[in-house]
C-alpha cells in the first residue's frame, strides 16, 4: 500500500478520520479546531506541539465520600467548595466504561484533582473501577493532615500506568496550596 499524506499549511474546523494511522504522515503548520481520530496509532508515532489547552471540570458543589473521576471526559478536576468528609476518588473511563477497558497495557494517564479544604481538613483514597489501590506516594509518605493547615487547596497529582489486566502502578503526590502570610 502506498504511503498516504495529509498536507496543509492550515487545517481549520476539519476532521480527519481513519481506522488506522500507520506508516502515514499528517503534516501541517497549524491544526485549529480539528480532530485526528484513529482506533490505532503507529507505535513509533511522534507528536510535537507548542502548547495544549486542557479543559478542567470545575464543581462548586462540596464533596465528601465517593467521587467518580471520568478520564474520558477530563483529567483535571477542581472541587472549589470546601470538602465535607474524607473522599474516595474512583478512577474510571466514564459511567459506562471501566478504566480497564479504557487503557491498554503499557499506556498511562495523568490526572490533577484539586480539593478545597475549609476549617476541617479531609483525606482522599484512590480506587480504580471501584477497587481500592495503594498508590506509591512521593517521598514514600502518604499525605498528613495537620491542624492549622486548613483554608487551603490540595492538589492530588496521579500518574496511572496500566501494567496488566486490571493491574496498575499509581504514582501519587499531594501538594497543599494556600495564601502565604502577609500577602
Amino acid at each position: 500500500m502506498p504511503q498516504q499524506y495529509v498536507e496543509s499549511t492550515r487545517i481549520l474546523d476539519s476532521t480527519i478520520v481513519t481506522s488506522k494511522i500507520a506508516d502515514a504522515n499528517v503534516t501541517t503548520a497549524k491544526i485549529a479546531n480539528a480532530n485526528v481520530t484513529s482506533s490505532k496509532l503507529a507505535p513509533n508515532l511522534s507528536f510535537s506541539m507548542v502548547n495544549a489547552l486542557e479543559t478542567a471540570n470545575i464543581f462548586a458543589t462540596a464533596v465528601g465520600g465517593n467521587v467518580n473521576i471520568d478520564i474520558l471526559n477530563n483529567t483535571v478536576y477542581f472541587f472549589s467548595s470546601n470538602t465535607t468528609a474524607n473522599v474516595t476518588f474512583n478512577l474510571r473511563g466514564n459511567d459506562t466504561t471501566t478504566l480497564q477497558n479504557t487503557l491498554s497495557i503499557g499506556s498511562s494517564v495523568s490526572l490533577a484533582i484539586l480539593l478545597k479544604q475549609g476549617v476541617n481538613t479531609f483525606t482522599a483514597n484512590v480506587y480504580i473501577d471501584n477497587s481500592l489501590i495503594s498508590p506509591l506516594w512521593a517521598g514514600n509518605v502518604a499525605p498528613a493532615y495537620i491542624a492549622g493547615t486548613n483554608e487551603s487547596t490540595d492538589l492530588y497529582s496521579l500518574s496511572v500506568i496500566k501494567t496488566g489486566s486490571s493491574s496498575y502502578t499509581v504514582l501519587a503526590s499531594n501538594t497543599k496550596f494556600g495564601s502565604a502570610l502577609g500577602q
